[in-house]
């Protein structure tokens, strides 16, 4: 009977929202209906030249089928409108995904905003329905906005950007799912992205197919997605990477579940605490320091918004907590993503547990990632559970981006590397580089490069930290303040050995980015 409660233990979920499970003992809803979830989705910018992808979703059609007769999509933007019509001819959906993406060639005009607006005409029965956009019950049902930007990414020759917590979807369970796989290759490259982190959930990666809660001892719906991931990579060669591994649900020292990313993890562990599957039984399957022990030797480590907060609900029902200073001490931690989705309180907090880690003789990297599940261009969520849909402009797919300095081919070995290496860093706008080269002994020169575009505003600081394991605080060794510059290259001479350096730089619309830190 317990099982059949589960909603109530996932609430504020960030992600496409399931709106047909109900409970069996008492099938009450306010967002339930006999339709499928039909979605509408398209990246919130563009790069320059790139022609506008648009996903069409449908989710559930083979509990509740329809006939598609076509969509038509009209954008608005700069001077003109784009119209386009799909004619699907009457198509008969009865599959539990369907998906199509199309695309649309824009006018070489920029930057502007478009406007687009997408509308369904779909038959259920008898019944003629035209869906504006989504068809998700409380939500606006507002135009997608996209910027098509004037210029690229700002970044320095070798240097490519992707997200390193994205759902896809495979992570899929009572109130919840995301995007399929081959959306992040379209819709990601057209923002500029080039690799993504397909972190789906330890406990949706162990279930049956077309279940919620029943596991597979034989892992299909694992192996199905590994073997997916390995297609697409080699279908998009060149273009875009996505990275294997999961999202794993780990007990800290108080026995509250956390996260823990595994990039390139081909191996499954178990890690179900906070699944909601079985009522009260909250207990993740192995502690933090067993889970690092069992990881892939090719396998990076990360953990998951270490600093974050959950809910007060999330942590009475789910048993969820944050990441401990003694969690942060286990063997085999690579790194901390302190960055999820936007700067925050909680960005802050793990932005001073990074640097006291540092100070202390950790060499933890740091990396960031939108933890959006599909939401290319709007959060639609589950508010709460049965009762509340809600949608945002938050977590959104790229809009919070780790860059990495590839020093080979395109594949997933150098992106592992890359990161390995350290010449990575973490934004939501603005590009830094920082190079330290040796002169003579006990001196060195660093080489800093800065650099913004209109699209995030022009630079409006820069400052250069020295750390020393051992020392209380970080010592400031460059302090920079621009006005209406996009670009600055800087060299400082640095005195001394031992330690790191670390660069931050500011843009003007509250933009940031944090390199790495490099090593005397």
């Amino acid at each position: 009977m317990f099982d059949n409660l589960t909603p109530f233990l996932l609430p504020f979920i960030a992600l496409y929202p399931e709106i047909h499970y109900r409970f069996p003992t008492f099938p009450f809803s306010r967002y339930y209906r006999r339709h499928p979830e039909i979605i509408s989705d398209a990246p919130h910018r563009l790069e320059p030249g790139q022609a506008l992808p648009i996903l069409l979703l449908i989710k559930d059609a083979d509990r509740f089928p329809l006939t598609i007769d076509g969509v038509y999509i009209e954008a608005r933007g700069g001077d003109g409108t784009l119209s386009r019509y799909i004619d699907f001819g009457g198509e008969m959906i009865g599959k539990r995904w369907w998906h199509h993406i199309e695309w649309l060639e824009l006018p070489d005009e920029s930057p502007c905003k478009w406007e687009v607006r997408v509308t369904w005409r779909i038959r259920i029965g008898k019944r003629r329905f035209v869906i504006r956009n989504d068809n998700l019950p409380g939500l606006s049902h507002a135009p997608l906005t996209v910027l098509q930007s004037g210029q690229a990414l700002p970044r320095a020759e070798s240097w490519i950007f992707g997200d390193l917590h994205a759902h896809t979807a495979y992570t899929e369970d009572q109130v919840e799912f995301g995007a399929p796989l081959l959306a992040y290759p379209a819709l990601g490259g057209a923002q500029g992205l080039t690799f993504a982190f397909a972190a789906d959930h330890s406990y949706d990666l162990d279930k049956q197919l077309g279940s919620f809660t029943s596991k597979d001892p034989g892992l299909l719906r694992f192996n199905y997605r590994n073997a997916e991931i390995s297609e697409l990579n080699a279908e998009n060669a060149g273009r875009f990477i996505l990275l294997p591994g999961f999202e794993l649900s780990v007990a800290n020292v108080r026995r509250k579940n956390v996260h823990l990313l595994l990039l390139n993890q081909r191996h499954f562990i178990p890690g179900s605490g906070d699944s909601a599957e079985r009522w009260f039984r909250r207990r993740s399957e192995l502690p933090i320091h067993a889970a690092l022990e069992r990881q892939d030797d090719h396998a990076l480590a990360v953990a998951a918004h270490p600093k974050m907060n959950p809910p007060w609900l999330q942590r009475r029902l789910l048993g969820r907590g944050h990441w401990e200073s003694e969690d942060l001490e286990s063997e085999g931690l690579f790194g901390l993503q302190i960055w999820n989705g936007k700067q925050s309180a909680d960005f802050r907090r793990g932005l001073e547990c990074w640097i006291e880690g540092l100070l202390s003789g950790k060499r933890w990297k740091i990396v960031a990632g939108s933890d959006a599940h599909g939401n290319f261009n709007r959060y639609r969520q589950v508010g709460f559970p049965m009762l509340k849909l809600l949608e945002a402009e938050t977590q959104i797919f790229g809009s919070v981006r780790t860059g990495i300095h590839l020093g080979g081919a395109l594949n997933v070995e150098n992106l592992i590397e890359g990161l390995r290496s350290g010449r990575s860093l973490v934004t939501d706008g603005p590009f830094a580089d920082l190079v330290v080269r040796g002169l003579a002994e006990g001196s060195s020169e660093a080489f800093i490069v800065a650099r913004s575009t209109p699209e995030f505003g022009p630079l409006s600081g820069l400052k250069l930290y020295r750390g020393k394991p051992g020392k209380e605080n970080e010592q400031l060794l460059l302090e920079e303040d621009f006005h209406a510059e996009y670009s600055r290259e800087i060299s400082v001479p640095v005195q001394g050995t031992g330690g790191y350096l670390r660069l931050e730089v500011a843009a003007s619309r509250g933009r940031l980015c944090l390199t790495n830190p490099v090593y005397l």
